[in-house]
């Protein structure tokens, strides 16, 4: 076993971590299309850093220990230190296109995000040039600290939120350090190891919680919500699936119904606001158990099915806060499979807010199934009347373009076709999008769907093809039969 093998083990698992940790993070200030941008971020810091060893070893092998005690110690300090240098950093990637300071700033977040890569690729390469003969030893230990930090990762952001796991993971260099140091065998090495091991120790403590407070891009969803006046976020989750903020708004109610028709006279009742990463909004809406009190619900794009069958069977992907169980419950669907990926999800609407929102997922009529839909659908046996994809994404990303790098895969010509093989005959495949000016995400899922039928053998596919618009949204319906 080679001297620095566990510190190697315990750089490479922080610095996956880490990389894991960041698309989080970045997700949540800005949008989850960052995730590009780190995995860019740990190829810039590792291709420097065998460049810059590559012409300096000689100076920095004779040195080998103090080389590396050094970069792992400067590693755990620039995990948390560079965050917040760069939310510091007042870039907006919703200014790029038109305001050239935008890229300056992009640059230095680029510079100070990547320091810790720098700084692990730095102790990584050292150790390759020192010990060349026994590399694939090292590349043992390298390969096994990724990939137990990544498990590691994802267990940690059920447990803690991203700004805790950053300080924790700070720890992790000075660790790494002082496990090199003891293996030196010279006169400094054990005292220098005992205090790097107290650093380590107090590391997650030694960072203000202010300074690693997360800070939400102000064009964000839950930033605007959030300037109502007496408006509050009253329980915040956390998992590898996304940052969940409740908030409650007395003052000025949240008035969730997307493309409510201007013909409808009843007002919404009162809602609470489940906020994804600061973005993607889906409301739990009061229920007493009192149909009439959610009839506006009938006034949505989305109601159109309801109209066309009678107490259908129905599944609803993307079941979230509950709006579209509830749609189903007023037209008296006599099944409802809903599907949501999120666990937290489910448990708000189920047990924390159940009595708000009417306990309609412990409804006999209501199967709630944690699952992603696609793949749901796909490993499914059981037919239904009516499959209804809700409007998943928030209005304010799908018009600034900030959901344009999201690949969906509930969309697709393949999608669409084994929801339509789970149908019934004489069924309904609903999907409801929001309307963009130019409307060009209704005119791409209707090609989609003319695609997808014509695969299927269907000669003339307008006549199982419908669309409607509301103001704001537009429903595609495809039937498993022709429209009369």
């Amino acid at each position: 076993m080679i001297r620095p093998g566990f510190s190697i083990f315990l750089i490479s698992a922080a610095a996956i971590s880490y990389e894991i940790l960041l698309i989080r993070l970045l997700s949540i200030i800005q949008w989850h299309h960052f995730v590009s941008m780190i995995i860019s971020l740990a190829l810039l810091g590792y291709g420097a850093s065998g460049t810059f060893v590559a012409l300096t070893q000689k100076w920095f092998v004779p040195r080998f220990g103090v080389f590396f005690i050094g970069n792992a110690t400067l590693f755990g300090l620039t995990m948390v230190g560079s965050f917040i240098i760069a939310q510091q950093i007042a870039f907006n990637p919703l200014e790029i296109m038109w305001e050239n300071r935008q890229f300056l700033r992009l640059l230095g977040v680029y510079l100070a995000l990547f320091v810790p890569f720098f700084c692990a690729a730095n102790c990584i390469c050292i150790v390759f040039i020192r010990f060349k003969d026994q590399i694939h030893r090292i590349y043992r230990f390298d390969l096994l600290g990724a990939g137990v930090g990544a498990l590691l990762m994802v267990f940690m952001l059920f447990k803690f939120s991203p700004a805790t796991c950053l300080k924790i993971l700070g720890a992790a260099g000075p660790f790494a350090a002082a496990l090199l140091a003891l293996s030196l065998h010279v006169s400094w090495s054990r005292r220098a190891a005992f205090g790097l091991m107290l650093f380590g120790c107090m590391a997650p403590f030694i960072w203000p919680q202010e300074w690693v407070s997360l800070r939400i891009s102000e064009y964000k969803g839950l930033s605007l919500a959030l300037r109502a006046p007496n408006t509050k976020i009253i329980s915040e989750h956390f998992s590898p699936l996304g940052w969940l903020a409740v908030v409650q708004s007395p003052t000025i109610p949240f008035r969730y119904a997307p493309g409510l028709s201007l013909n409808c006279s009843m007002e919404p009742p009162p809602q609470l606001g489940i906020f994804t990463d600061g973005n993607a909004f889906s409301p739990i809406t009061r229920y007493d158990g009192n149909r009439e009190h959610i009839a506006h619900l009938d006034y949505l794009s989305s109601a159109l099915p309801y109209h066309l069958l009678e107490g259908p069977e129905v599944l609803i992907l993307g079941a979230g806060g509950g709006m579209d169980v509830l749609m189903a419950l007023y037209h008296q669907a006599k099944n409802i499979d809903a599907v949501e990926i999120n666990p937290q999800v489910v448990d708000l609407v189920r047990r924390m807010h159940a009595d708000f929102a009417g306990h309609i997922y412990q409804k006999d009529e209501v199967m709630v199934y944690l699952a992603e839909a696609r793949g749901f659908v796909t490993k499914g046996r059981k037919s239904y009347d009516l499959i209804q994809v809700s409007l998943l994404d928030s209005f304010s990303s799908s018009i600034s373009g900030a959901g344009a790098l999201n690949a969906s895969y509930l969309y697709t010509v393949e999608a669409l076709q084994e929801y339509f093989h789970r149908l019934k005959p004489g069924g309904f495949l609903a999907i409801t999008r929001w309307l963009k000016v130019p409307p060009k995400d209704a005119l791409r899922l209707f090609g989609t769907a003319i695609t997808a039928c014509q695969e299927l053998g269907m000669d003339d596919p307008g006549q199982q093809l419908a669309m409607i618009r509301s103001w704001k949204t537009t429903t595609l319906l495809l039937k498993k039969g022709v429209f009369s």
